[in-house]
């Protein structure tokens, strides 16, 4: 059963290095690049670049909304690296699996929760695969 534990537990970081990867893709970098996160209207993006945070001048919102979409993009594939580093063999899966599922079961609910409450179907889907996955991995280390 651990072996399957595995094997669910890898399962569970597809979706989130392949969203992971598609959401960077997605991501604007100009506010001419018309990509799947570019606001519908030309005018907002052209108009996020004429305001900044009320907290610094540094920086226009426009800069910090393509950062801030390249970051989240960088956390779903950083976290899939370390599942597939936890599980890419028996022992290391046997020396982390505890706390590993455990991470990856919190870290996917939160993901799953953000979803349903602020995101659209193909996130929420691949959130959810990746939280029962890993559930069930966690269900398949315990029996």
């Amino acid at each position: 059963m651990h072996e399957l534990s595995r094997c669910l537990f890898l399962a569970g970081g597809v979706p989130f290095f392949v969203l992971g990867l598609a959401h960077a893709r997605a991501t604007p970098r100009r506010t001419t690049d018309r990509k799947g996160l570019s606001p519908a209207d030309p005018a907002v993006a052209e108009a996020m670049t004429r305001t900044r945070p009320l907290f610094t001048k540094q920086t226009d919102l426009w800069r910090a909304w393509v950062s801030f979409n390249l970051s989240h993009s960088l956390g779903a594939v950083v976290f899939a690296a370390f599942v597939f580093l936890v599980g890419r063999g028996e022992a290391t899966f046997e020396a982390s699996a505890i706390p590993a599922l455990v991470l990856a079961i919190a870290t996917s609910g939160t993901y799953l929760w953000l979803g349903v409450n602020y995101w659209f179907r193909i996130p929420i889907t691949g959130c959810a695969i990746s939280f029962g996955c890993f559930v069930l991995s966690a269900a398949a280390r315990l029996l």
